[in-house]
């Protein structure tokens, strides 16, 4: 596939096999060696939506130029087709400051990030950012059966998004997690990861409130429906 800007061509292939099975996590995946993940791993998992969809970019100066887009799971990028019919990823782009895909809208920072915007507070919103992520790769044991629980051995590199490398093993399996982790985003288009200290950050002349709140409800700050109950709570108190 190939990116634009500064963006890399990325290749995924490992050394030698033929099938992604499902751990006993849905959201695990263990794909054998010689398997390329972009080819294996289901493309529902992959992607935010099965096929691309209708949508536009829009940059710092309120220009804005459409196509049609889709988020990937899997390399956290997102990737557009272009006039040719070729795959892209947005990437080099500084000045972008959002993409609609869809019915779902991904702002971007200038650490080259995108978060899926999952409730909108008008001064603050919670954003999503979904992965599928390079989680270990299995040291070969006895017989040449995956170890399952051993060190990883860094003799090969995949290059995933954002020139992000994960050291793989030339033999046995490797293994990609679905990763969730949610954000705050304020009026500058600052993203914060969710915690105690940062909700209070963002709401400083109500601490006392959502303390109490936090203290009365403790809501699990990685579950979303908490997320977005503290965040109307909070928002009503005003910033």
């Amino acid at each position: 596939m190939k990116r634009t800007g500064t963006g890399i061509v990325i290749c995924m292939l490992l050394s030698g096999g033929s099938l992604v099975q499902a751990q006993q996590a849905a959201s695990t995946f263990r794909v054998k060696p010689g398997e390329d993940p972009v080819k294996v791993i289901p493309v529902e998992l992959q992607y935010r939506y099965p096929s691309f969809q209708k949508g536009k970019v829009t940059y710092m100066n309120g220009n804005f130029t459409a196509a049609t887009f889709n988020y990937s799971n899997l390399l956290g990028e997102v990737q557009f087709i272009t006039p040719k019919g070729d795959t892209m990823a947005l990437a080099g782009e500084p000045s972008l400051v959002s993409v609609l895909v869809g019915e779902s809208t991904y702002l971007h920072n200038k650490e080259e990030e995108f978060l899926e915007v999952v409730a909108d507070f008008n001064a603050v919103k919670l954003g999503k950012k979904q992965k599928l992520e390079f989680a270990g790769a299995d040291k070969v044991g006895a017989y040449g059966q995956a170890s399952g629980a051993s060190s990883i051995r860094n003799t090969s590199t995949v290059i995933g998004s954002n020139s992000q490398s994960y050291a793989l093993q030339q033999k046995g399996d490797v293994v990609f997690s679905e990763k969730v982790a949610y954000f705050l985003v304020d009026e500058r288009n600052q993203f914060y990861k969710v915690t105690k200290p940062s909700i209070l950050k963002l709401f400083p002349k109500h601490r006392k409130e959502i303390n109490a709140y936090l203290k009365e409800h403790s809501p699990n700050l990685s579950n979303e429906e908490d997320l977005k109950k503290l965040l109307q709570f909070s928002t009503n108190l005003g910033v």
